[in-house]
């Protein structure tokens, strides 16, 4: 009987290890997954920012084109809104 319990007792005790390594194993997984979903959020984050600031860069520029259209009182040429876009782009790199 005491041999039984004995045993019992060190059955117990391996079950407790190994649930605990389970567990810890389960852990380390989820920081795993939870960091890359981290990573994956924040370089989404990143590339969205960039597309946006693109996006703006090329609006202010069509803005330029078009106030400055409106306030010299003529139709620019081709040649007018490349060097317009060009300037708009080169001032807008540099803030």
């Amino acid at each position: 009987m005491a041999e039984a319990q004995a045993q019992s007792a060190r059955l117990i005790a391996e079950a407790r290890e190994i649930a605990k390594r389970l567990q810890e194993q389960e852990t380390q997984r989820s920081v795993a997954a939870a960091e890359q979903i981290l990573l994956k959020a924040q370089e989404a984050a990143e590339q969205e920012h960039k597309r946006m600031i693109a996006e703006l860069r090329r609006e202010v520029v069509h803005l330029v084109i078009q106030t400055t259209t409106a306030v010299v009182g003529k139709v620019l040429t081709p040649e007018d809104e490349r060097r317009l876009a060009e300037e708009s782009a080169r001032h807008l790199a540099t803030t």
